[in-house]
């Protein structure tokens, strides 16, 4: 059977791929191509998380319909997927006319069994979004996502019972693959649980089916399920993301397929079984990136793909990321320029042991995600024989780690 690895769905939001999407898509492509070369077989779907607060946002900034801003939004980002190369296999996004037909089921197969329901409390509102956040989105008193001062509205909201599943929750974390620190992020999250306010008052979303209603759902319902859609007879082998996701993504998704489960709609009852989350990349000043300091880095102003992927390996393990070079960059385009000349060299051979030993050394670095060793590793190797010739092997597996 084939390994299942997942990423998560970009939103197509108008600033395109970041820095972020490649450090995440290119090096996870990497790793399933050394698998490949290994001989095993991978799957790795992809789509995009199209509702939510970044589409529409950027709608309204241009002045532009929504629908036709996400359609314009996700053919850039398949271009810009497409420079990067990756292998991943498309198969459908949130807003596609079945998958909101499915969310919806999933709704209505919570509200059969009393998992959803309307109540008037009070929860935390955006002014400048202008719609309800969940507790989680709060940020001290504002939301993550602006940055304004939340304020707190009491108005009928539609509510999934998630409390209910509070120890099932908590106990299960012993059954998977998680950082350490994630489970104990878990688990002081849900010791603080409250029931999860999915209504949202923006119109670009999931229509709540429920005769009479005007809003939508919380876009974190449209991803909380998505991977069981690709193949409902198993669980993702390794879910790849940032750590932002540790608590409300992961969470959500654990609790869906701990219902789904229940219903006999699957049978098992964790969403993945391992997690690996991707390190944050910083600006060359060290800082994070934001266009306020001025340290943004646009993968598109770097035109050699390969120097970009192998400068993204080079920066630490794949889960502390680091500080990004541009220099680096430029020493990586120099690299892989001699690398070419030196296939292309007509010298005494390279031991077919030696080749074989540096194979399973990078290729053992990359399955434990020390992605830096990768990128090391082959310059030792190259400084190494570069008075040596090597094989049409050694020439694949470069294409296979960084093209």
């Amino acid at each position: 059977m084939s390994k299942f690895i997942t990423v998560m769905f970009p939103y197509p939001s108008g600033a395109g791929l970041h820095l972020g999407h490649w450090y995440n898509y290119s090096i996870v492509n990497s790793y399933c191509n050394l698998l490949k070369f290994k001989g095993e077989e991978v799957f790795i779907p992809f789509g995009y998380d199209v509702f939510g607060l970044p589409t529409e946002n950027y709608a309204i900034k241009t002045g532009r319909p929504v629908e036709e801003v996400a359609n314009e939004n996700i053919a850039n980002f398949n271009k810009e997927i497409e420079r990067m190369n990756v292998s991943f296999e498309y198969k459908f996004s949130t807003w596609d006319f079945e998958y909101v037909k499915k969310t919806q089921w999933l709704f209505n197969e919570l509200l059969k069994r009393g998992l959803a329901y309307k109540a008037t409390r009070p929860e935390p509102y955006c002014p400048s979004c202008n719609t309800t956040l969940a507790r989680e989105q709060v940020k001290g008193d504002c939301c993550e996502r602006c940055g304004t001062k939340v304020e707190y509205k009491e108005l009928p909201q539609w509510f999934f019972k998630i409390t209910d599943y509070k120890e099932r929750l908590i106990k299960d974390l012993d059954k998977v693959d998680y950082p350490e620190s994630t489970k104990n992020q878990q688990r002081n999250w849900l010791e603080n649980l409250h029931d999860w306010c999915v209504s949202r008052q923006r119109k670009f979303g999931c229509p709540i089916p429920v005769e009479g209603e005007e809003d939508t759902l919380d876009t974190f319902v449209d991803s909380s399920f998505y991977t069981i859609e690709y193949d409902k007879s198993r669980p993702v082998d390794i879910y790849v993301g940032g750590r932002e996701h540790a608590c409300m993504h992961l969470i959500y998704s654990r609790f869906i397929c701990k219902f789904l489960y229940d219903i006999g709609y699957i049978d098992f009852d964790e969403p993945f079984k391992k997690v690996v989350h991707q390190g944050m990349i910083l600006g060359p000043d060290g800082n994070k990136m934001s266009k306020s300091l001025g340290n943004i880095i646009d993968p598109r102003d770097y035109d050699n793909v390969p120097a970009l992927k192998m400068t993204l390996m080079s920066i630490n393990h794949y889960s502390e990321g680091g500080i990004f070079n541009p220099s680096q960059y430029k020493s990586n385009c120099k690299f892989l320029n001699n690398l070419n000349r030196w296939f292309d060299s007509n010298n005494e051979r390279i031991k077919e042991s030696d080749e074989t030993k540096f194979i399973d050394s990078v290729t053992n670095y990359m399955f434990d995600w020390k992605v830096n060793k990768v990128v090391s590793e082959w310059r030792i190797f190259y400084n190494t024989y570069k008075n040596f010739t090597p094989s049409s092997q050694i020439k694949e597996f470069l294409i296979k780690c960084f093209y």
